[in-house]
């Protein structure tokens, strides 16, 4: 996409450029701060949870959507929803978390769906629910937890698959569950991966009764078949 209203703001992390392409407003550079510290910690975060980022580069894009849309990803490229908050002279703490949300989410499908692709409409926990859990983490980054909010149908197909790498994590311990993802991450690092794949490399890593149970619980077994 191209506009001529963008302004640019650039930094490096890891040796990868981020570029942020924002407009103009009378929050606009605490909004071109705040997205661009995410997706450096974004970067930081997940390269040492799940493995390196493929590019050497990442562009960030205010654009537009229509409702309940907060962003879109492709390869290399984040696109986050132009809402208010550049424009407004004090920003609301529920403005903050939504762009910490939407720009970690988004940067989280560069591993998950670009890098380590998958069957988006058959699987979408593979990549949407991983993508929801790689946002909570870098929530926990910082003392200030999300407030709870009262679950919609968008939120359960999202968060629901969450909640499995949430208790898979907590069951397997983290040392252990980060040791899976980078091994899952490694395996198909830019290949197609399925669930299958996906749980072969987890009990790989820990084929505890726990983890089986869990798996069960979320995962039908004829679809392991």
């Amino acid at each position: 996409m191209a506009s001529n209203k963008f302004k640019v703001s650039s930094t490096k992390v890891n040796g990868i450029k981020i570029n942020n392409y924002y407009y103009a407003g009378k929050s606009a550079k605490i909004y071109n701060q705040l997205a661009k510290q995410t997706a450096v910690d974004s970067i930081k975060l997940f390269t040492k949870k799940y493995g390196p980022y493929p590019y050497f580069e990442l562009d960030l894009t205010e654009s537009p959507f229509g409702s309940d849309t907060g962003g879109m990803e492709y390869s290399g490229l984040v696109m986050i929803a132009q809402d208010t908050f550049a424009r407004k002279k004090a920003a609301s703490k529920e403005d903050y978390d939504s762009v910490i949300e939407n720009v970690s989410h988004e940067v989280a499908h560069q591993w998950f769906f670009n890098t380590v692709g998958n069957d988006e409409y058959t699987e979408p926990w593979l990549d949407e629910g991983m993508a929801e859990f790689s946002e909570d983490i870098i929530f926990d980054l910082s003392p200030i937890n999300k407030i709870p909010k009262k679950y919609d149908e968008a939120d359960t197909a999202y968060n629901g698959r969450k909640s499995f790498y949430s208790l898979l994590r907590y069951l397997m311990g983290e040392k252990k569950f980060d040791q899976a993802m980078r091994d899952y991450y490694q395996t198909y690092y830019l290949k197609q991966a399925t669930g299958k794949d996906f749980i072969a490399i987890i009990k790989k890593h820990d084929n505890s009764k726990a983890v089986n149970d869990l798996i069960k619980r979320y995962i039908s077994p004829k679809y392991l078949q």
